[in-house]
């Protein structure tokens, strides 16, 4: 997983630093919620497979880069690289959760002008998450997962002043997360115990979420 992660990184970066030689673009930060929905499939040695849902919550922030911004071209490629806080609360399972980690997510995009300031794209989004949390009633049981999800964005940018870009940005994704969970916890029994367990999750999450974002965009770029 690790591996898939520090690909997907490299790849991103890559993109960055060729789109940032060969044409303008703009740099910035975002700020990020979505609310969603989780289905926990629980798999482990010690019972058969257990099924509960959550509600979810995401709060984020990070660096965000745009190959066109504010040009009157077909296709942008977009890059969020950040921190996410990812919660879990009600369901029959431990109670809430907070998950923290990090979050990528490659954005392509394809529009164009609509005015003299105001560029609309759409397309495909694929995120990559790796997240890690404890119940907040078992602070001694640890949660890993690792996510992929994709889904559709859409961007609108509002260029202000000469280099200035103010964005928003709302999509849908299909995640799928893996992970494991261990420590002092039963879902046999939904309560605490007194040695360690371990256990495998599936999950997978549909989440509706709205991006703010600022850049400011290089000399190039309009």
């Amino acid at each position: 997983m690790k591996t898939i992660t520090v690909f997907l990184l490299a790849l991103s970066v890559s993109v960055v630093l060729g789109a940032s030689n060969a044409h303008a673009a703009g740099f910035g930060f975002y700020g990020s919620y979505g609310a969603g929905t989780a289905d926990w499939t629980v798999d482990s040695s010690y019972s058969n497979s257990t099924d509960f849902s959550k509600r979810t919550n995401h709060l984020g922030a990070g660096l965000v880069m745009d190959t066109a911004p504010a040009r009157d071209k077909l296709f942008n490629y977009q890059l969020n690289i950040g921190y996410d806080r990812f919660s879990n609360n009600n369901g029959s399972a431990w109670g809430p959760v907070d998950f923290e980690g990090v979050l990528i997510s490659n954005n392509f995009g394809f529009g164009g002008m609509i005015s003299p300031t105001t560029r609309l794209w759409f397309g495909p989004e694929l995120r990559v998450e790796l997240a890690n949390g404890s119940p907040s009633s078992y602070s001694n049981f640890k949660i890993r997962l690792f996510g992929i999800g994709i889904g559709p964005v859409l961007g609108v940018n509002f260029n202000t002043g000469e280099k200035q870009t103010f964005a928003v940005k709302a999509g849908y994704q299909y995640l799928h997360y893996t992970g494991e969970g261990n420590g002092g916890y039963s879902h046999e029994n939904n309560a605490a115990t007194g040695y360690s367990k371990s256990y495998d999750y599936d999950v997978i999450e549909k989440l509706v979420y709205i991006n703010l974002e600022f850049l400011f965009r290089t000399s190039g770029d309009r």
